[in-house]
């Protein structure tokens, strides 16, 4: 995730806006930190009741929605800013991630899918 000298955000990749959002804990405590907004496989915003650390470095876990086992993808993730959301009791902050395996690409590349919309021909 890079800033422009404007202060605006500038992204080499485009993040996907999830209409249904994927809850994220804190593998450690196990406690819910928020639920994801958008993701790439470099970064995503976070969606939470609390604000959180700016430059802290967050232990995360998304559980998979699947029918029967239990999967998970964890990764270590920096927050690099957080503010108000427009709706007053939310928070918006956004992360790099900066330790995951190869299974972030699978996660980002489902939901690219997943909610992708296509003409039927």
């Amino acid at each position: 995730m890079s800033l422009r000298s404007s202060g605006k955000e500038g992204r080499s990749i485009q993040r996907h806006q999830l209409q249904e959002y994927l809850k994220v804990y804190n593998r450690n405590t196990m406690r819910v930190m928020g639920s994801i907004g958008n993701i790439s496989c470099n970064g995503l915003m976070l969606i939470s009741s609390v604000p959180v650390l700016i430059g802290a470095v967050y232990n995360m876990r998304v559980i998979m929605p699947g029918d029967g086992d239990l999967k998970y993808l964890d990764f270590d993730a920096r927050c690099h800013w957080c503010k108000p959301d427009v709706g007053p009791e939310y928070f918006d902050s956004g992360y790099s991630i900066v330790n995951a395996g190869h299974d972030i690409f699978d996660l980002v590349d489902s939901l690219k899918d997943y909610f992708t919309f296509t003409e039927d021909g």
